[in-house]
């Protein structure tokens, strides 16, 4: 009886190595298939974190330039807020560079008062009454100085002009 399973066993051995022979193609190809397609899965999910990436970076971003746009309002509206006591406490060389900081142009019209162009962001704050929509209770100062927001808010009184170098 061991002979005939043994000669059984090494038949279907055998038809098993034929079969597996004739499949090695299939095998071969379907390994390749196989790897080829993992390495794209890898190369996608590359791509994916790279686009996650960008796109926290660029929430990240945004992010930052309203943290910073944020500060520079509060840095503007603190200088905006000080603004006549520091123009006041200047020499002429400084109140120079406070006039550039401030406006984009003085002009002095025929009845003697100031007329100012504001620069960003103070041209936000300053023209199209901002400060009255804000009901920021700035109606003294308003009042005080006239409705004109293109007045000069430190300046605030009639400007008369002085000689180059005469203190003021």
């Amino acid at each position: 009886m061991a002979r005939p399973r043994q000669g059984l066993a090494g038949m279907l051995h055998a038809e098993f190595d034929r079969l597996m022979a004739s499949e090695t193609k299939e095998l071969a190809r379907l390994t390749t298939d196989r790897d080829r397609l993992d390495d794209e899965r890898v190369k996608l999910l590359q791509a994916h974190y790279a686009e996650l990436d960008a796109i926290n970076n660029r929430i990240a971003a945004h992010h930052d330039e309203y943290a910073a746009a944020r500060a520079n309002l509060d840095d503007s509206l603190g200088l905006l807020a000080h603004a006549a006591d520091i123009y006041r406490g200047c020499d002429d060389a400084n109140r120079r560079l406070c006039n550039q900081a401030f406006f984009t142009a003085i002009s002095i019209d025929e009845d003697g008062e100031p007329q100012v162009a504001y620069q960003r962001p103070y041209d936000a704050v300053r023209s199209g009454g901002a400060r009255q929509r804000a009901d920021l209770g700035g109606r003294g100062q308003e009042e005080e100085r006239g409705s004109n927001p293109d007045r000069g808010w430190f300046l605030g009184r009639k400007f008369e002009p002085r000689p180059h170098g005469v203190p003021a």
